[in-house]
């Protein structure tokens, strides 16, 4: 086994446990065991659990971010207001469907905010999904990618805060509130392109 193929089963296994346990639970010797390495190896190529988990966050994200792409309509013209629904719903359903990823997101928010060693990741993390949503938005409306930023950030805090709602309170209302964000979104599209129009 190399050592790429070393770090790796100790990301996925970290993972694992960290889904199951949450961070606080979680120790290194479980993780270890999950691997199926040393716990002294998990030290060698992590020199903490806040950069292990970090690690983790950055693998997932890249995954989550992947996730979307193969389902996203292509080319210029291709959002619009039925293609809004669809992705908003693919948003949604990712929260049911992954909850314990997210909440291992949470908990890295509140490592990255606390802990220097994360930040940076935090940071990257953070940048690297608004970045992905802007392309894609770019793409598919062919509008100006400085404003498409600007977009892609609203909608991913929108995102972000309505799974942290949903997550923390089952009772919350987020089908109600999707489907407000949905018609939200529309209108705004919808004024764009007119704008566009001669």
């Amino acid at each position: 086994m190399t050592d790429a193929d070393k770090r790796d089963r100790i990301i996925a296994a970290a993972y694992a446990v960290l889904s199951e346990k949450g961070y606080d639970k979680a120790s290194t010797k479980e993780i270890a065991s999950e691997a199926g390495v040393a716990q002294g190896l998990i030290n060698y190529y992590f020199s903490s659990k806040d950069l292990l988990f970090a690690e983790v966050f950055r693998r997932e994200t890249e995954n989550y971010c992947a996730s979307f792409d193969s389902r996203l309509p292509k080319g210029e013209g291709a959002l619009t207001q039925e293609s809004i629904a669809g992705l908003l719903e693919l948003s949604k359903n990712k929260v049911l469907e992954e909850r314990d990823w997210f909440r291992l997101r949470y908990e890295l928010f509140a490592i990255g905010l606390r802990n220097e060693s994360a930040k940076e990741t935090l940071k990257e993390m953070l940048s690297s999904e608004r970045k992905h949503i802007s392309e894609r938005v770019t793409e598919m409306t062919g509008l100006p990618r400085e404003q498409m930023d600007v977009f892609a950030s609203i909608i991913y805090s929108i995102f972000e805060g309505l799974g942290l709602q949903k997550v923390a309170d089952p009772d919350f209302k987020y089908d109600e509130a999707y489907a407000m964000v949905t018609e939200m979104y529309g209108a705004y599209y919808e004024s764009l392109t007119k704008k566009r129009e001669p």
